[in-house]
C-alpha cells in the first residue's frame, strides 16, 4: 500500500526504545537522586506475589499495563529471569482482553496496551517460545485491527484526525518494531505510511515552529510525533523529522500569561482556563523534546510544569530522561519571537515571569499578531489575521469555549460561531449571496448546513487535507506574509511588525485584503505596549458590508471614537484604550450581553458551560458609515492599567500616499494604497514640539536620506538602509523628510 520502509529495525534486541548500547547509561542515571523516586515507584506498579494478578486483574487497564511495563523494564535493568517471566506471563494474559471499538477514544487505552505487550516481546523475547511469539504477534493484529486508524492503517489524512496521534506513530509502530523479525507486515504498514505521509507533512510546518492544532490538541499531538522521533532516534535513524521540529516547543513557551495561562488558539478546552491554576501542558512534551534535542530552555518548562511525572508518563520519563543535562532561564529568551512560514505568526512579549507563578498584576504585556498561512482544519480555527492582548487580564481575546455538552465538537456553538471568524478579532465581510458558493460543511461523517458569518471560507467544505498534494493545492492556503520585522535590538525590540495578505481567505466576496500590525514596546509603567492594526479591505462589491471585531470578557465602554475596554474584574487591571482612526466616519457597535454572547448574525449558539468568563461576552464591531468597495480600517490600541491616567490622544496623521498614527512619542505610517512608498515622503510638523520616534513600513528596500532638525534646531541628515520594508529614525518634531537614494548616490 505503501513503499516499502527504507528505514528498518535493527537486527538485535533490545531495539524498542532502548539499544544494548543504552543500558549502562540507564542504569547510571537510575541511580541519580532525580531518577530514584521515578525508578522506586516504577518497580511499585508491579506485584511482588502471582496471587495478586486475581485482583489486579479487576481493576483498569492501565493498572495491568502499568504492572506489565513494570516487570519488563525491571528485567531489562536487572537481568532477573523470574521477573521476566512475570513480564511474559502477565502479557500474554492481558493480550487477549476484549475491547469495545465503538467507545470514545477507546484506541488511546488499546494502544498503550499494545506498547506494553511489545516491549515484553522485545525485551523479554529471550524468555518467548515460539507459540507464545505466534499467539502474541495474532493478538497484536487483532489489537490493531481495532484501533480507529484501522488495520491497515488507512483512515484519516495525514494531517490531523486522531490517527496523527498514538496509534500510528507510537502504538502500531512500536509493536511492528518489536515483532519485526518475525511478521514484518505490521511495522511495514506503520512505517511505510508514516514516511511516505506523516513525515512530509510534518516537515512542512515545523520550520514555522507552530502547532495548528492550537495549544492543547496541538501539543498533545506534538507530545506524540516527539514519540515517532524517540523512537527512530533509538533505532539509529537520528532525523526521521526535520531538526527543526524542536521550534514548535517555543510555540507555548511565548503564549504563557503571566497568570499561568496561555493564550488561546483552536478547541481548546476548560481545564486549559481553570482559575488558581499555572496551566500545565502533557506531561513529555518538554520533557521528550529538552532531552532528545538537548534544549535547556525546555526542561526549565518542564520542571515548572511537572516536577513530579503523573503514573502514565512514568515510563517513558524514565526511559528519556538525562538529570545530567542542564535547564537555561526562559528569561534569556528574546522577547518577541517570530513563527514563520508556513504560520506567519509572531509573538510580541514586554517581559518574562518566573516559575510557576500566578501573577494578576505582572507588568508583563503581550499581543500575538495573526497571518496563519495554511487552514489544516479539525481543531483549527477560520482566524486567519486575527490578534489577542493581554495585560493584567486577558483583553482583547478569542470568544467561545470548547467544553459542555452544547460546547463540544459536533456542536452548534462550535460549529456555527466558536471556530469561526465571527468569534475572532478580525474582519468580517458579510456577502448575502455566499451561501450559494458553499451551502454546506462536512466534517467526519457528519454533513451541516452552512451559515453565514461573514467571515472566512471553509477550505475544502471544512474537510481536512489529505495529503500534501492536497494542501499545496491551492485550496487550503487563506494567507502569505509580505513583510515582518522586529528590532533594532533583537533581544529586546522596541517595535515589532507583521503585514500580510489575507485575500485567499475570504470567498470571492473579497477582492484584496492586507493585514498590517506593529506592537510598540514602550518600556514604560503604566502603559507598556501599543499595538496598532492597519487593514486595506476591497470587496468585490459595496455593497458588502464590512465589520472589524474586537472581543472582551467585560462590557467595552464607547465614547466618540474611543473605546475602552478592562478587566477589571477576578484581581486583575488591565485595559485597553481602542482609538479608531479610520474610517474617519464609522460606527462602532458593543453586541454582547445576557443571551448575545456567542451571537452571529441575529442568532445566538448558546454554550451550557458558564464556569469560565475566559469564553467573553461582549465585542465590538466597527463599520464605516458609508458604503464603499474599498475601506482603510487604522486602530491604535494602547495597554494600560486599569487604574491609570487616561490613555494619551491618538492623532491620524496623513502625509501624502501614507497614513498612520501617531502615540506615546511615536509616529508609525503605513502606504494608503498598498504599493511600496518610493521617492519622497514629507512628514508634517509635530504641534506639541516633542521628540518622536518615526517608524515607517511599506517602504521600498534601499538607501534613504532622512531630512529633518535636531533637538537644538541645527539640520540633520542621516541615511537609513532599508531592508525588510521598515524604516526607523529618530527626530525632532519639525518637518521630516525622507528621499530614497539611487546607485549614484543622488535622490532618486
Amino acid at each position: 500500500m505503501w513503499k516499502k520502509p527504507s528505514m528498518t529495525p535493527p537486527s538485535e534486541r533490545p531495539c524498542l526504545f532502548l539499544r544494548k548500547s543504552d543500558l549502562a547509561p540507564l542504569r547510571k542515571r537510575l541511580q541519580h537522586a532525580d531518577m530514584g523516586s521515578m525508578w522506586d515507584r516504577m518497580k511499585a506498579f508491579a506485584p511482588l506475589r502471582e496471587e495478586d494478578w486475581l485482583q489486579l486483574s479487576m481493576r483498569s487497564t492501565l493498572d495491568i499495563i502499568y504492572a506489565i511495563e513494570s516487570y519488563a523494564l525491571q528485567y531489562v535493568v536487572l537481568e532477573e529471569r523470574s521477573i521476566g517471566l512475570k513480564a511474559k506471563k502477565l502479557a500474554l494474559i492481558a493480550s487477549r482482553r476484549a475491547f469495545n471499538p465503538n467507545l470514545q477514544d477507546i484506541s488511546r487505552e488499546i494502544g498503550r496496551l499494545m506498547i506494553a505487550i511489545a516491549l515484553v516481546y522485545d525485551w523479554c523475547n529471550a524468555l518467548l517460545d515460539e507459540e507464545e511469539k505466534k499467539r502474541l504477534v495474532i493478538e497484536l493484529k487483532r489489537l490493531a485491527s481495532l484501533l480507529e486508524c484501522g488495520y491497515p492503517p488507512t483512515h484519516e489524512g495525514a494531517f490531523v484526525g486522531h490517527t496523527s496521534e498514538w496509534m500510528l506513530m507510537r502504538d502500531m509502530m512500536a509493536a511492528g518494531i518489536a515483532i519485526y523479525e518475525d511478521d514484518p507486515e505490521m511495522y511495514d504498514y506503520a512505517a511505510g505510511r508514516f514516511l511516505e505521509e506523516f513525515v512530509p507533512a510534518r516537515n512542512f510546518f515545523y520550520p514555522s515552529g507552530w502547532h495548528h492544532q492550537g495549544d492543547n490538541y496541538g501539543s498533545y499531538r506534538y507530545q506524540a510525533e516527539l514519540f515517532a522521533t524517540w523512537i527512530f532516534g533509538r533505532m539509529g535513524h537520528a532525523r526521521v523529522f526535520d531538526a527543526r521540529q524542536e521550534r514548535v516547543g517555543y510555540q507555548w513557551i511565548y503564549a504563557r500569561r503571566p497568570d499561568g495561562k496561555l493564550l488561546r488558539d483552536g478547541d481548546a478546552d476548560n481545564p486549559l482556563y481553570a482559575e488558581k491554576e499555572y496551566i500545565k501542558l502533557f506531561p513529555l512534551v518538554y520533557l521528550m523534546a529538552g532531552n532528545y534535542y538537548g534544549n535547556g530552555y525546555f526542561l526549565e518548562q518542564q520542571r515548572i510544569e511537572h516536577p513530579v511525572i503523573p503514573d502514565m508518563y512514568l515510563l517513558f520519563a524514565i526511559l528519556f530522561h538525562n538529570p545530567e543535562l542542564g535547564t537555561k532561564p526562559i528569561s534569556e529568551l528574546p522577547l518577541t519571537r517570530y513563527f514563520a512560514e508556513p504560520a506567519g505568526i509572531m509573538i510580541a512579549r514586554t517581559g518574562w515571569n518566573e516559575g510557576a507563578v500566578i501573577d494578576k498584576q505582572s507588568s508583563v504585556a503581550i499581543v500575538e499578531m495573526k497571518i496563519g498561512m495554511y487552514q489544516y482544519n479539525n481543531h483549527q480555527h477560520l482566524d486567519a489575521g486575527a490578534f489577542q492582548i493581554y495585560y493584567k487580564g486577558y483583553l482583547a481575546i478569542d470568544s467561545g469555549i470548547y467544553k459542555g455538552s452544547s460546547g463540544k465538537y459536533q456542536s452548534p456553538h462550535n460549529k456555527y460561531y466558536f471556530k469561526r471568524t465571527v468569534a475572532h478579532n478580525a474582519m468580517l465581510v458579510y456577502d448575502p449571496g455566499e451561501l450559494q458558493e458553499q451551502p454546506y460543511i462536512v466534517d467526519g461523517k457528519l454533513t451541516w448546513p452552512n451559515v453565514m458569518d461573514g467571515g472566512q471560507r471553509w477550505p475544502g467544505a471544512g474537510k481536512p487535507p489529505q495529503n500534501m498534494e492536497e494542501l499545496l493545492g491551492g485550496e487550503y492556503e487563506r494567507g502569505k506574509v509580505l513583510a515582518r520585522s522586529f528590532g533594532p535590538d533583537p533581544q529586546e525590540p522596541d517595535y515589532s511588525y507583521l503585514k500580510g495578505d489575507l485575500t485567499k481567505a475570504y470567498s470571492k466576496k473579497v477582492r484584496h485584503y492586507t493585514r498590517s500590525f506593529v506592537c510598540l514596546n514602550l518600556k514604560q509603567a503604566g502603559v507598556p505596549a501599543v499595538l496598532i492594526v492597519f487593514d486595506a479591505v476591497e470587496a468585490a462589491s459595496k455593497l458588502f458590508e464590512k465589520a472589524w471585531l474586537l472581543h472582551s470578557i467585560e462590557k467595552p465602554e464607547i465614547s466618540g471614537k474611543r473605546t475602552v475596554i478592562a478587566r477589571s474584574e477576578d484581581g486583575y487591571g488591565g485595559e485597553l484604550a481602542v482609538d479608531t482612526l479610520l474610517p474617519k466616519q464609522a460606527t462602532i457597535e458593543p453586541v454582547g450581553g445576557e443571551g448575545r454572547q456567542f451571537e452571529s448574525r441575529g442568532v445566538h449558539y448558546a454554550n451550557d458551560f458558564a464556569a469560565t468568563v475566559e469564553q467573553g461576552a461582549w465585542r465590538i464591531e466597527v463599520r464605516p458609515k458609508e458604503a464603499a468597495e474599498r475601506d482603510l480600517f487604522l486602530h491604535a490600541i494602547q495597554i494600560k492599567d486599569h487604574d491609570g491616567e487616561q490613555a494619551a490622544e491618538a492623532k491620524l496623521v496623513e502625509a501624502g500616499d501614507a497614513v498612520g498614527v501617531q502615540v506615546q512619542g511615536w509616529l508609525v505610517l503605513f502606504s494608503r494604497s498598498g504599493l511600496s512608498l518610493d521617492g519622497k515622503l514629507t512628514i508634517a510638523a509635530d504641534e506639541s514640539g516633542n521628540k518622536r520616534k518615526i517608524l515607517v513600513t511599506d517602504i521600498a528596500n534601499g538607501i534613504w536620506r532622512v531630512h529633518g532638525r535636531s533637538t537644538d534646531g541645527k539640520k540633520r541628515s542621516e541615511q537609513v538602509e532599508v531592508t525588510e520594508g521598515v524604516l526607523l529614525t529618530e527626530a525632532a518634531a519639525g518637518v521630516v523628510q525622507l528621499e530614497r537614494m539611487g546607485a549614484d548616490g543622488e535622490a532618486r
